[in-house]
């Protein structure tokens, strides 16, 4: 039996002997050399690998993409807020309701009307003693009795207490409190129009510095979009350009229209700038507070651009490299501009007629990443 394990042994020792040891695979080389000049000459088997575009300055057309939603107009709708912190007793329109002028929207009580109702009873009745003064004055000023200028001093305090009491009466003809009792009044509409909106409910308490109004009351259909497009789109966003815009709700339809409003600060927190886009005609299927996606026309004219994919972020540089001879590049930092589609606009690092790298540059160097 022994003798049967060693010969199985040395038959495997054997074997092993025979069996070729594999060679370690054949590093690859690098993608590019670097020539005494500082430009790389690239591999031979990676040079037809990259796609190539030319730098071209001209009038450039695109289209750019943002999201938003629908608001009212501005001259369709109008909003009614609380004057002064009270609580809501009763609600007497529903959000789609129409209402005509002067029509009760709500009834509400605050302590602010309550004391400038007691005002205007306290100075009607200081100002009846003050009329009786004036009268014996002038009286006892044609008799000798007083002289004038007691006369004028109760002349200026009647005056004075008049105003008084026209304010606060001004006060409460503005939010119309009749004498629907001491703390009471009630909100109307000032003009005719639908209930866009209704944010209050009895037992509410409502102050003037709420968000939102109390009512928006306007014109349903008269609607625009409003999108947000990113900073380094926004320089081509024009005022007067065409636009459309889809509503996810409504499926793929697009609404034509045009930019009516550009606003030229941009929003700190997101980076965008907005932009509205007034529909060439009103839609009944439309309604406020939509989610939309804004598509606007830009246009630059004698811009120099390249397409997106050219421009890659290197160390916090951006760079593109530029074709100088067959099989040779030269990597350049760029300062970009505006964007348009698919191209962007080079403002310093490129000229026109250079050609770029426009696909596959990310095989020449780790450290490369695409940006846009």
């Amino acid at each position: 039996m022994r003798f049967v394990y060693v010969s199985w042994l040395l038959a495997a020792l054997a074997i092993g002997c025979t069996t070729a040891t594999p060679h370690a695979a054949t590093p690859q080389a690098p993608a590019y050399a670097l020539k005494d000049d500082g430009r790389m000459q690239v591999r031979a088997d990676l040079w037809p690998k990259l796609s190539l575009a030319s730098a071209e300055r001209g009038e450039i057309a695109a289209e750019i993409e943002g999201v938003g939603r629908l608001e009212f107009a501005p001259d369709a709708a109008y909003a009614v807020r609380v004057p002064f912190a009270a609580y809501v007793e009763a609600v007497h329109v529903a959000a789609g309701a129409q209402v005509r002028a002067n029509e009760p929207l709500a009834t509400l009580r605050s302590g602010e009307v309550a004391r400038l109702r007691s005002e205007a009873r306290r100075l009607t009745a200081t100002l009846a003693a003050q009329r009786d003064a004036v009268t014996r004055f002038k009286k006892l000023v044609r008799d000798g009795a007083a002289s004038p200028r007691e006369l004028v001093e109760a002349e200026a305090g009647l005056a004075g207490g008049e105003a008084e009491l026209r304010g606060v009466r001004e006060s409460l003809r503005a939010i119309q409190a009749g004498n629907e009792g001491a703390d009471r009044f009630i909100l109307r509409a000032s003009a005719d129009g639908q209930v866009l909106l209704r944010t209050l409910d009895p037992g509410e308490r409502v102050t003037p510095e709420d968000d939102e109004p109390a009512f928006l009351i306007g014109d349903a259909v008269r609607l625009f979009a409003t999108a947000a497009f990113p900073e380094h789109e926004a320089a081509g966003v024009r005022e007067g350009a065409d636009c459309t815009f889809s509503v996810p709700a409504l499926g793929a339809e697009r609404f034509p229209g045009k930019l009516v409003q550009v606003v030229q600060t941009l929003d700190r927190a997101t980076r965008t700038a907005i932009a509205v886009c007034m529909p060439n005609a009103t839609d009944p299927r439309l309604r406020g507070q939509m989610a939309v996606r804004v598509r606007a026309a830009v246009r630059g004219d004698g811009a120099l651009v390249v397409p997106r994919s050219a421009v890659l972020l290197r160390r916090d540089a951006l760079v593109v490299f530029v074709a100088v001879d067959e099989g040779v590049l030269e990597r350049r930092t760029v300062a970009l501009g505006s964007s348009f589609g698919d191209k962007v606009q080079i403002v310093e690092g490129l000229t026109a007629g250079e050609t770029v790298v426009s696909e596959n540059a990310v095989l020449l160097d780790g450290e490369l990443d695409r940006l846009l």
